[in-house]
């Protein structure tokens, strides 16, 4: 059965990454380049080491770019359009239910910290979680499984009894290789990805019960398994 859901947070609970890779796009367009959507979305759910945007506009452009510079207008103009995003369809329902069937919740980000857990506060969430792990908490981000396994141990399951909840192929990777089961909530910049190897997908958390999804993966592993591990670390 499943004892824990491990969410993650960018573009998952609140919709981070369509404002991200708009404002960055206006940046780029300012230089007179192009932001390639096919780079950004080989960028989503890695940790921001895995892709320098300042060295991408430097090389595209020609032009010797100051992150200094650039950084204080792209945060602004990107945190106002945060602000106007609300909280995604679901997710509240989804951890109110979690919380009714005594699971045990967190979050694992490949964001820098603080990013994650302000945002949660923010929006009065952050209550429902155990903890927050994030980028900083482990030597490789998604899709590396070490923010899962790290997830699992702390949450004391095993990962086969815990389920990620991710929107990005680079999250649903990480997820699988550290053997948790993964639902997949796509959101606009992530919906073209190839979600082939996720348990399931649904186009938003309101499209099925937190106990309806559990019910199906339990027949699901049955079918397969013969069930899913009932036993905790």
């Amino acid at each position: 059965m499943i004892d824990a859901i491990v969410f993650d947070f960018d573009g998952l609970i609140i919709d981070t990454e369509t404002p991200e890779f708009d404002t960055w796009q206006e940046v780029f367009e300012s230089y007179g380049v192009l932001l390639e959507r096919e780079i950004w979305e080989w960028a989503i759910g890695r940790h921001s080491y895995d892709f320098n945007i300042y060295r991408h506009l430097a090389e595209l452009s020609g032009q010797h770019i100051e992150p200094e510079e650039v950084r204080p207008r792209m945060r602004r103009r990107y945190l106002e359009r945060i602000e106007e995003n609300p909280v995604l369809p679901g997710v509240v329902d989804c951890l109110a239910a979690a919380k009714d069937m005594n699971l045990k919740l967190a979050v694992a980000s490949s964001s820098r910290p603080g990013w994650a857990t302000g945002h949660l506060e923010g929006r009065g969430l952050l209550h429902y979680f155990e903890f927050v792990l994030h980028a900083g908490d482990v030597a490789n981000a998604k899709p590396d499984p070490e923010l899962y396994t790290m997830s699992a141990e702390r949450l004391g399951v095993r990962p086969e009894n815990a389920l990620a909840i991710e929107d990005s192929v680079n999250g649903l990777a990480a997820a699988k290789a550290a053997g948790l089961h993964c639902l997949v909530v796509p959101n606009p910049m992530t919906k073209g990805m190839d979600f082939s190897l996720a348990d399931v997908r649904l186009e938003s958390l309101e499209d099925l019960p937190l106990a309806d999804l559990l019910a199906m993966l339990e027949s699901r592993s049955a079918e397969v398994y013969g069930g899913l591990p009932k036993t905790k670390v």
